[in-house]
């Protein structure tokens, strides 16, 4: 498969704490990856690096062939690249329409009507919901809101971090369950995401990149092993 995205040799530092040490990784189109490790692993620091808040001390971010380490965050959304926070995602003050409208800030008026059309389309759960406040819905309500202001912005790369954390489980399966239509809809390419519902995220998978103390160690394109197998993942995530 081609390589989408890449970080070649990736170090990152707090001050001088590091945080990442020499992260390489190669994600294709077409894959649903699951970035997973245990707490302080690395994996928000690595997205973060990825979509441009954080910059890396040594190595590089590879996007289609090109060098995107010092490009903005603005440069790399405009390229495709897009990123779902884990928190503090929407502007609760405003409605649920403001929000969208907020998402897709650089499009043009009529780029901007049909793309809102194409995600409610989606997100149909929304629609009755437009001059709603954002900060009156339901946590599950919230995050689908969030991920849509995401979807305004035609991505093409989607990183996502733990998009149901905080969710009542019945919400946090219907957020990951969406992800294939979301993918197939809007034709994203490749999807990364940070999730601690394991069972919920190895069933959604294609690859698994598994992270300890900033460091990669272990990629698997058999994530279904892990769901027969959990004992696999749990002498990483606990010392076992």
């Amino acid at each position: 498969m081609e390589t989408l995205l890449q970080t070649e040799g990736v170090d990152v530092a707090y001050g001088k704490r590091r945080i990442l040490h020499k992260i390489s990784m190669n994600l294709s189109r077409g894959e649903k990856v699951l970035l997973i490790g245990p707490n302080g692993a690395g994996k928000t620091t690595l997205l973060k690096t990825v979509i441009g808040l954080l910059s890396p001390g040594n190595g590089a971010v590879n996007y289609l062939g090109e060098d995107i380490t010092h490009a903005s965050v603005r440069t790399r959304v405009r390229k495709g690249i897009s990123y779902l926070l884990q928190t503090e995602n929407i502007v609760p003050g405003l409605t649920v329409e403001e929000n969208l409208a907020l998402g897709g800030y650089f499009l043009t008026r009529e780029e901007l009507e049909k793309q809102m059309n194409m995600v409610l389309d989606a997100m149909e759960f929304l629609k009755p919901k437009l001059k709603t406040r954002a900060g009156l819905m339901s946590g599950g309500e919230r995050q689908g809101l969030a991920l849509s202001m995401v979807l305004m912005r035609n991505p093409k790369v989607l990183l996502l971090d733990e998009p149901s954390a905080g969710l009542a489980p019945k919400a946090a399966k219907k957020i990951i369950e969406r992800l294939d239509k979301i993918q197939a809809t809007f034709q994203v390419e490749m999807v990364c995401m940070v999730e601690h519902n394991l069972k919920l995220a190895l069933k959604w998978a294609t690859e698994v990149i598994l992270l300890v103390q900033g460091r990669v160690v272990l990629v698997s394109d058999s994530p279904q092993d892990f769901v027969q197998k959990p004992e696999e993942l749990e002498k990483y995530f606990f010392g076992v």
